[in-house]
Parts: C-alpha cells; sequence; structure tokens
C-alpha cells in the first residue's frame, strides 16, 4: 500500500459495540491521496481485538496492533509509531468521523499550509451539517480562545503533521487530561518550527462525538482530580501568556479554571471513597489550600476577575464549596443566590464579565 495522505489512529477498548461504525466512518472517506487506519488493541477484554482482525483482513488499508492493556496514551502512541502517511488523525473508537470530514480538513489546510487545523464536533449521530473546508483563522494569541470554545484540549478534532507528531508523545503517566498536555507540546514544537503560524477552525463539525461512552466529572470520581488539574493548567497558562493572549480572554480562562477545580473539591466530598466523612474533608481542605490555588486566587484578584467560587475558595469553605457546586449540578435556583451574594459581599470590585 503506498503511502496514505491521512492515518487516523483508533485506540480499542472494550468497543465490540461502536467499533464498526467507527471504522467504517472512517474508510468510508473519499480523499486524494488515500486513507489509512491503525487500530490499537490495548488488550480489550471482549471481542474487539477479533472485530479488529476482521477489518484488517478484509481491507488492507487497515493495521492492526495488538498490546496487554496500558492505557489510551500509550495506545495512542503506538498507532502513532506506526502511522505512515502525511497528515495524522486520532478518533475514539466510541465515536466516527463525519462524511467527507478529511476531505474537508484537507481542503482547509491545503488552503492555508502553514496553519494548524482544527474542527468543530457534533455529538448529534444524526446531525444534517455538511462536511465543508470553509474555516476561520484565528491568530496565535487566540490559544486561550481556543480552549474557552472547548476545541483545545481533545486530540481528535486536529490535523496533525505526522513527522512533526511523532516526534512527541502522549504522557502515559497521567489519568486525566493527558491530551491537553499533548496538543500543547505539539503547538509548541509547531511553533519552533513554523514560527508565526496561525489557527484555522473549520466551521462544519467533522467528528461526532458520543459523550454518553465517555467517563467526565459527572460520571467518572479520579481520586488525584485536584492534584493533575493543576498540573495541566499551569502549562496551559504558560502557553496562554507565550502567545501573548489578551487580558480578556486571560479573565476568563481563569474564571473557567476555578470553576474546574472547585467542583472537583466538591466531588471530593459527594464520591470519594475514604470510609469516613472525615477523611474526606480533610482531604477536600487540603485542595482548598493547595499553593496552586492561592496563586490563582491572587492573580484573579489582580484582574478583578469574579467567579461565583472566588469567596468560598478564598475562604477554604468545604461546606460553602460543595453546597454551590451541588446547587449548580442539580439546576437549583440557590446557586444564583449565593452567586450574586458573594458578588455583592465583594461590593462589586471584581467583574461578572
Amino acid at each position: 500500500m503506498n503511502r496514505p495522505a491521512v492515518c487516523v489512529v483508533v485506540p480499542v477498548y472494550r468497543a465490540e459495540a461502536t467499533l464498526d461504525r467507527c471504522v467504517q466512518s472512517v474508510l468510508s472517506q473519499k480523499v486524494a491521496g488515500g486513507v489509512g487506519c491503525v487500530l490499537v488493541d490495548d488488550g480489550s477484554p471482549d471481542a474487539s481485538g477479533a472485530l479488529c482482525d476482521a477489518w484488517a483482513a478484509r481491507d488492507p488499508r487497515v493495521q492492526v496492533i495488538h498490546q496487554e492493556d496500558r492505557g489510551v496514551s500509550s495506545a495512542r502512541n503506538a498507532g502513532m509509531a506506526a502511522a505512515d502517511s502525511e497528515f495524522l488523525v486520532f478518533l475514539d473508537s466510541d465515536d466516527a468521523l463525519r462524511p467527507g470530514a478529511l476531505q474537508a480538513a484537507l481542503q482547509a489546510q491545503q488552503a492555508a499550509p502553514g496553519d494548524f487545523v482544527l474542527w468543530h464536533y457534533t455529538t448529534g449521530e444524526a446531525d444534517p451539517a455538511v462536511a465543508a473546508p470553509d474555516a476561520d483563522p484565528r491568530p496565535p494569541q487566540g490559544l486561550a480562545r481556543l480552549w474557552l470554545d472547548c476545541l483545545l484540549a481533545m486530540p481528535w478534532n486536529k490535523l496533525y503533521l505526522t513527522d512533526l507528531a511523532r516526534q512527541i508523545r502522549f504522557n502515559e503517566s497521567y489519568t486525566l487530561g493527558e491530551d491537553l498536555q499533548f496538543v500543547l507540546d505539539y503547538i509548541a514544537l509547531l511553533q519552533r518550527q513554523r514560527p508565526g503560524f496561525s489557527y484555522r477552525v473549520v466551521r462544519s463539525p467533522l467528528t461526532y462525538y458520543n459523550c454518553s461512552q465517555t467517563g467526565t466529572l459527572s460520571t467518572r470520581y479520579h481520586a488525584n482530580y485536584c492534584e493533575i488539574w493543576p498540573q495541566h493548567f499551569s502549562k496551559l497558562n504558560a502557553a496562554c501568556l507565550a502567545a501573548q493572549c489578551p487580558a480578556e480572554d486571560l479573565r476568563l480562562l481563569h474564571r473557567a479554571e476555578l470553576t474546574v477545580y472547585a467542583e472537583g473539591v466538591a466531588d471530593i466530598l459527594r464520591r470519594d471513597p475514604a470510609p469516613l466523612d472525615g477523611l474526606k474533608r480533610d482531604k477536600a481542605a487540603a485542595a482548598l489550600r493547595a499553593p496552586w490555588l492561592q496563586t490563582l486566587l491572587e492573580q484573579m484578584r489582580a484582574e478583578r476577575c469574579y467567579s461565583a467560587y472566588y469567596l468560598p475558595c478564598r475562604w477554604r469553605s468545604t461546606r460553602l464549596v460543595y453546597t454551590m457546586a451541588e446547587a449548580k449540578r442539580t439546576g437549583s435556583p440557590l446557586y444564583g443566590k449565593l452567586d450574586w451574594a458573594g458578588y455583592y459581599l465583594l461590593l462589586g470590585r471584581l467583574r461578572r464579565d
């Protein structure tokens, strides 16, 4: 098989129900130069590995790697090492590429060869939007805004240069947020290779994202959540400062970071497996004393950036953080009341916008 224009890397684990749809969505793509697909069976205990082999047996464009269960980062690294193409795309086995997605991404890339192409996604499997290459340019200073627009943190809505991407790896020591680390490493590498590059965001949703199958804060508990995310956010903030993101975007970014962290603190009280409530409270209280959080709060005060969680975190009140997070999670009007109460207690000295 000749070197394809695009290779799609798919980590596979417990994907019996969705793998056929995923692979079919890749192989049905019509792309000048052709498409390849690397399926990495990450020690899946179901029949996913056999399904991968069946696809490879009937389509020479499919390559299969079997490995022990080492996690999604290891699977992506293995697939990336095996990819032989000009461009690389990641796809999760419970998601799918929309018809015409790869051709649209490639056309957007051809229109601006030096840019980093990203695209929107849809959570509706039957979304009628047509994949088109129309894209909006965004400057390097738009990095924080990409995160705020939910376009940055995932690896599967981007068109990578294979030779460049293979110079870095997904960090296999992380079990949460490792995707953002990889994307930031790729952007840093791209900046060194192509100083002053821009982003190009395809307007059409090119990936179907099956959010019902993905573990998130609302469905999975991570015991080290409040240790991991400060590391990711520190790296993101450093990248945004280096990119000279505008102060307005940084303010919004910091507010979002505080929300993510505070709701992680509340999740300790809600779902930590510690046998005693006192141990949960101690763990949550320790998270509220974290130096990273204190630095963020000072930064927000200097920026005059208000958040509903600002005072609860400043006061290190686990009870108030939990009450607000629960009210927000359940849609209770109490959240809005506490939000405005905090704003008025600060006499409007911080900005809500």
